[in-house]
């Protein structure tokens, strides 16, 4: 196995962060703060010839209520899980799990967060799939090394060769 500086990094900031993240209420400014940050490979924009096919991405952690569970809202480190569900599944079946914002206004109008209706009405064509995870996660490895590739392979069996990144 290879080692991964990265990861042996995250595992000694690790302790010091839960401390913070054990305080009333969290101290998510210090653990946010002190995180490792990974180094990220140079990646070079490349053009699409012809139409395009999007992919949606949000990190509003939505789940589709009847096949998925939400995410695990009271873990201090967040969930670095994704989900993936029908763009058109309809609204009512679409909820949000991600405690760092308001998901009020979200819940009244899901273009907010997951603008599956203004993207569509730009004229290029959608992948068949929306894809979610949450937005607060400090578990960067599982995030790098499992959610991410997860997320990408989706799109690219989506077809997609263009992606709309939602943050929130």
């Amino acid at each position: 196995m290879k080692r991964d500086r990265y990861l042996e990094q995250w595992a000694a900031w690790l302790p010091a962060a839960l401390a913070w993240l054990d305080q009333e209420p969290p101290n998510y400014r210090e653990s946010e703060g002190t995180i490792p940050t990974p180094q990220r490979p140079a990646l070079g924009i490349q053009r699409v010839n012809g139409p395009l096919r999007v992919a949606l991405l949000s990190s509003s952690a939505a789940y589709d209520t009847a096949t998925q569970a939400p995410y695990n809202e009271s873990c201090v480190i967040g969930d670095s899980s994704w989900r993936v569900f029908p763009y058109d599944l309809p609204d009512d079946r679409i909820d949000f799990a991600h405690e760092h914002f308001n998901r009020d206004p979200a819940r009244q109008d899901h273009e907010l967060v997951l603008p599956r209706r203004a993207l569509r009405a730009t004229g290029v064509e959608t992948t068949a799939h929306a894809i979610s995870w949450s937005g607060y996660t400090m578990d960067w490895p599982g995030l790098l090394h499992q959610t991410i590739p997860q997320m990408v392979a989706q799109v690219k069996a989506d077809g997609a060769n263009a992606a709309l990144l939602v943050p929130v």
